[in-house]
């Protein structure tokens, strides 16, 4: 058995800023902590808005530090809900979505590894 101490791995990350299209962006504020049968757990820590993407199946968000704005496209338009620490989001698989962070925040993640889909144009 493995204990991960999440407030501590998260104050190992550094703030990615996606915003910035360059190569210089930081992948240290990305941490992979296991394989969870066919999804991958992990911790990210951004600001900015993620491009959009799509999953096959739920995607589990847990708001580690800050706060994000999620929107998800549904076909009666988009749908935004604001998440701080401690909030739980479950985003239905098969759901275009994005998370935007204007200071920064620290999601842990459970997707799954294969079949996740990203958009980084609005459309």
């Amino acid at each position: 058995m493995k204990i991960y101490n999440l407030s501590e791995v998260a104050n190992g990350l550094s703030v990615s800023d996606i915003e910035r299209k360059t190569e210089a962006v930081s992948t240290n504020g990305l941490k992979m902590l296991f394989p969870f049968g066919s999804h991958d757990v992990g911790l990210f820590c951004f600001k900015g808005a993620t491009p959009w993407e799509e999953h096959p199946n739920d995607e589990f968000l847990l708001v580690v530090e800050g706060e994000t704005i999620l929107t998800l496209r549904t076909g009666n338009g988009e749908i935004k809900s604001t998440a701080k620490k401690g909030d739980v989001l479950v985003v239905p698989g098969k759901t275009w979505h994005r998370q935007d962070a204007p200071v920064s925040v620290t999601l842990m993640f459970i997707t799954n590894h294969d079949g996740n889909r990203h958009e980084s144009a609005n459309f």
